[in-house]
C-alpha cells in the first residue's frame, strides 16, 4: 500500500519503507536489557528528512514511548495530528513556548536554575506545574546545568512550586567513535551526580542517556530512557573506523536495522553531446567522447548537494551513472553512455540517487563520505518539497 503526499507532482520523490521502520523498532526493542525501559523516538528535523508526521503515527502504532522534537512548532503539529504519547522539546525553550508546553501538554528540557526559575514562576501565573526534564552537561559543552554545579542547582530547583522535574539526562559526544575514553568520562561525572542526589533523597522517574551509538554500544547506558534518532531511521550512528569496537550483539544489532528512505527521480531530458563540449555550471565536466547525457529534476535546492558534482552517481539499469558538471539548483547532469541497455534509457527512466537498484545500492554513508559530512546531514537536507511517498 502506497501513501502519498502529492501536492507538488514532480518526477523526484522520497520512499519512506514503514514495514523497515518497524522492524527497526523491533530490533532496537530487542537490545534491551530491561522491558521497562522506555524509548524516545527523536524526531527532530522532520523526523530526519523522512516525514515527522507519518513516521510519529506509524512509531506510536509500533509501541515508541515518547516522541523528541527540537522546536515547539513541531509538538504541536503532532498534537493537531492526534498523536498523544509524551512529547520533549529538546531544544532551549524560549519563553514564549511555555503557555504551549501547557496547552500541548510537553516535557520542556531546561540547562539552567535561571531558565528553571523563569519557567517556575510563569507556570505558577498559569496555575499549572510545567512538566520539566534537565539536562546536566557532563563534557558535551553546548547545553546543560554544567557538572561542577549541577547538585547545588538542581537541588534548588526541585525547590521551585511551578515546575515538575521529574526527570534528568545527559547526552555523550563521543558514544559514536572507536575510544571510549570521553564517553567513559562522561557517563562517571552523571552517574556521580545521580549517587550525590540519592545521598539527599533526591530522585528522579525518569534517568536517561542514551543515544543510538550509546544505546547499541552497552546496555548500562539505557537507565529509563532510551533517546533514539539514526538507528531507528536505519542508519548507523557509528564512525567508519569505530564499528571494529562493537561487541557482537552491537554489531549483529546494527547488521538487522534496514534503512527505511530511498531518493528517486526520473530522467526529464537525454540528448547526445559530442566530444569536446562542457556540461554545467563553470564548464568543469568535459566530454572526452561523443557522450549520452541524461538531466536528472533535482538540485540543490532539494538537498542534494553541490559538493557533489562530478563526485557522486546515480543508479540506472542496475549500474552507476557518474554526475556530469556542477550539481544546479533543480538539475543535475549524468553521464548515461557507459550504462547497459542506453537506448532504452528516455524521459522517465527511474534513477536512484539513495537506495537500491538491483544488486547495487548508493548510501547515504557513502554520499556523506563524498562530502566529508555524516549521514545524518545527508538525511537532513532533504527539503519538504520533494514529496515522500509513504510504502506500508
Amino acid at each position: 500500500m502506497l501513501k502519498a503526499n502529492l501536492r507538488n507532482k514532480r518526477f523526484t520523490r522520497i520512499d519512506i519503507n514503514l514495514s523497515y521502520l518497524s522492524n527497526n523498532v523491533a530490533v532496537l526493542k530487542s537490545c534491551l536489557k530491561n522491558p521497562s525501559t522506555k524509548i524516545m523516538a527523536v524526531v527532530k528535523s522532520n523526523a530526519y528528512g523522512h516525514g515527522v508526521i507519518e513516521v510519529s503515527k506509524h512509531l506510536v502504532k509500533n509501541k515508541i514511548n515518547a516522541l523528541g522534537v527540537a522546536l515547539a512548532e513541531d509538538g504541536i503539529r503532532l498534537r493537531k495530528a492526534g498523536i498523544k504519547v509524551p512529547i520533549y522539546i529538546l531544544g532551549e525553550p524560549p519563553m514564549e513556548i511555555v503557555a504551549d508546553a501547557i496547552k500541548y501538554d510537553f516535557t520542556l528540557c531546561l540547562n539552567s536554575f535561571t531558565k528553571a526559575d523563569a519557567v517556575s514562576q510563569k507556570g505558577a501565573k498559569f496555575g499549572k506545574k510545567v512538566a520539566v526534564h534537565l539536562k546536566v552537561d557532563t563534557g558535551m559543552n553546548r547545553v546543560g546545568i554544567n557538572y561542577r554545579d549541577a547538585v547545588q542547582a538542581i537541588s534548588a530547583i526541585k525547590e521551585l512550586k511551578g515546575i515538575k522535574a521529574d526527570g534528568i539526562f545527559t547526552h555523550f559526544s563521543c558514544a559514536g567513535d572507536a575510544e571510549q575514553d570521553y564517553t567513559n568520562m562522561q557517563y562517571k561525572r552523571f552517574t556521580d551526580i545521580l549517587k550525590s542526589l540519592e545521598n539527599m533523597s533526591i530522585r528522579f522517574k525518569t534517568v536517561h542517556c542514551a543515544n543510538s551509538a550509546a544505546f547499541l554500544r552497552d546496555n548500562k547506558y539505557h537507565f529509563d530512557m532510551a533517546r533514539i534518532g539514526i538507528a531507528l531511521y536505519g542508519l548507523s550512528p557509528f564512525a567508519p573506523e569505530s564499528l571494529k569496537s562493537l561487541n557482537d550483539d552491537a554489531a549483529g544489532a546494527l547488521n538487522r536495522l534496514k534503512p527505511i528512505l530511498s531518493l528517486k527521480s526520473k530522467i526529464s531530458f537525454v540528448k547526445k553531446v559530442p566530444a569536446g563540449e562542457s556540461i554545467s555550471y563553470g564548464a568543469s565536466f568535459k566530454t572526452l567522447r561523443n557522450s549520452l547525457i541524461a538531466t536528472v529534476p533535482i538540485g540543490y535546492a532539494d538537498g542534494y548537494s553541490r559538493l557533489l558534482s562530478n563526485k557522486a552517481g546515480v543508479l540506472i539499469n542496475g549500474a552507476i551513472a557518474p554526475v556530469a558538471g556542477n550539481v544546479t539548483m533543480d538539475q543535475l547532469m549524468i553521464d548515461v553512455t557507459d550504462i547497459p541497455e542506453k537506448s532504452s534509457i528516455a524521459e522517465g527512466t527511474e534513477v536512484t540517487l539513495i537506495g537500491n537498484s538491483t544488486f547495487r545500492q548508493i548510501s547515504a554513508d557513502y554520499l556523506a563520505s563524498l562530502m566529508g559530512t555524516i549521514n545524518y546531514e545527508i538525511l537532513c537536507m532533504l527539503k519538504d518539497r520533494i514529496p515522500r511517498v509513504y510504502i506500508c
